[in-house]
């Protein structure tokens, strides 16, 4: 079975991917799936093992363990930025599993982030006090720090250069700009030229927000 995974730090359109491509992919063949069970803890453990490398059995048993329920069989499609740190070996070294990188502007990012950590009560509650939610934030940090947008531009930067290093020598691996991703037809290409799908993706679906849909 196929493994299509979109990597990214979040806020880069992870949910209006996932809502793509569940409309435009065979639902008799591919799960699609966004944010799981457990991978919020997903997040946290990899986020600490950012620091503490090794310990590839705990990614192995948890990875695996949260997607269990969602593949039911099917070629999977993953979206969920919370589980990007934490993809087994076992995974990235079947020759069907395709890794899709996408990076947003440091700025950008820094301030999407920033936010939406300050709008939903969830949000603000992982990111004030749950450690290791973000590498190098630090409980309250979020709420309490004027320029807390210079430490979330540098979680940009720490985790995209982590999937570089983790992902970037893999045969499968592609490395796209969110803007391109939403403004052009690199989506439909990137689909047809991993999993073997032809979709057509109208420049008003692309453009349309999450929350619009």
């Amino acid at each position: 079975m196929k493994h299509l995974l979109f990597v990214s730090c979040g806020r880069c359109g992870t949910v209006r991917l996932a809502q793509i491509l569940r409309k435009k992919l065979p639902e008799e063949k591919y799960a699609v799936v966004h944010q799981m069970k457990y991978s919020r803890l997903a997040n946290v453990i990899g986020n600490i093992l950012y620091y503490v490398r090794g310990f590839d059995w705990l990614k192995e048993k948890l990875y695996l363990t949260i997607i269990s329920s969602y593949r039911k069989g099917k070629h999977f499609v993953n979206t969920d930025p919370l589980t990007a740190m934490i993809i087994p070996e076992s995974i990235l070294n079947r020759p069907d599993t395709y890794i899709v990188h996408v990076q947003r502007d440091h700025d950008e990012f820094a301030r999407s982030m920033v936010a939406f950590s300050h709008k939903r009560l969830k949000s603000r509650i992982a990111h004030n006090l749950i450690p290791f939610w973000q590498p190098g934030i630090i409980p309250l940090e979020n709420q309490l720090r004027s320029n807390v947008h210079l430490k979330y531009r540098q979680v940009s930067v720490v985790k995209n250069q982590f999937f570089v290093d983790r992902y970037g020598e893999l045969d499968n691996y592609f490395r796209v700009d969110m803007k391109d991703l939403f403004s052009s037809d690199r989506l439909a290409v990137l689909i047809k030229n991993t999993i073997g799908e032809s979709i057509v993706i109208s420049k008003e679906e692309l453009s349309r927000k999450a929350n619009e849909s």
